[in-house]
């Protein structure tokens, strides 16, 4: 199963991170597509899922700068049986959308929530307690904020993790990072790589993951090019990916289904 990068802003071929092991990724190009930074038109939607449906849900995407992170939402309708969404990220991606009702990378798990019968519950780690306060709408959802972080308040997500049996579909903002593990084009949290992969880890140990996606690439047009920069999302981006890969063979091993044992 190949890992997909989805390439919109360019920023990937300044990356290395697939390199060494270019076969086990597959790069779909989206340079030229029109009506999807932040915002995505219904033309645009289409298209995207016109052009990954071969792929199916399982295994883990990139879906480049957090810009594009409503693709998530996309690769959530493929999965065909009962889920829950485990999000990392500095924001709570559940605003309403702003733009004539148009899929934003700020409304997609709002709109995933209202639109996928499948998406049984989900849970948000990262985001400050005030932004919670303001855009959570739903006893749905799960959450486990900046300041719970930093205290160690875990309990909310063990609860979370323990309160059902149906697998995850895991999704990484590294703008949840501190700027040491990671460089994006948005504002940024102060979580240690070392803590989200732990965090992932222990998912994985409670459910089954059925896959999962990585965004937060700092674009081209933000204006950076530094060889620093572009090395840190690099170095950030292999161990995601192997974590996630290795979660994500370990929850299907000895099993035909996605359901947990």
């Amino acid at each position: 199963m190949k890992t997909v990068i989805m390439n919109f802003s360019g920023v990937y071929p300044e990356e290395d991170f697939y390199r060494q092991k270019a076969g086990d990724y597959e790069m779909v190009d989206f340079t030229h597509a029109e009506g999807v930074n932040c915002y995505c038109t219904s033309e645009a939607e289409q298209e995207i899922k016109e052009r990954i449906r071969a792929y199916g849900p399982c295994g883990i995407h990139f879906l480049d700068s957090g810009n594009y992170h409503y693709l998530s939402k996309f690769w959530m309708e493929m999965i065909d049986t009962p889920f829950s969404l485990l999000l990392f990220d500095n924001h709570t991606d559940m605003q309403e959308s702003a733009f004539f009702g148009l899929l934003s990378c700020g409304s997609w798990v709002r709109e995933a929530m209202l639109s996928n019968p499948l998406l049984k519950s989900v849970c948000i780690i990262g985001p400050k307690e005030a932004d919670f306060q303001r855009d959570i709408p739903s006893k749905q959802v799960t959450w486990v904020s900046a300041e719970d972080l930093q205290e160690g308040r875990l309990q909310k997500l063990r609860e979370f993790l323990e309160g059902e049996s149906c697998p995850l579909y895991l999704s990484v903002d590294k703008d949840i990072l501190r700027g040491r593990d990671a460089v994006t084009n948005w504002d940024q949290g102060g979580m240690k790589l070392d803590c989200l992969l732990g965090l992932i880890e222990e998912a994985a140990a409670a459910r089954k993951c059925i896959g999962g996606d990585i965004c937060g690439e700092n674009p081209p047009e933000s204006g950076f090019c530094e060889n620093r920069e572009l090395h840190i999302n690099s170095q950030t981006n292999e161990r995601l990916k192997e974590v996630m890969a290795k979660v994500m063979v370990n929850s299907t091993n000895n099993s035909n289904s996605y359901q947990k044992d």
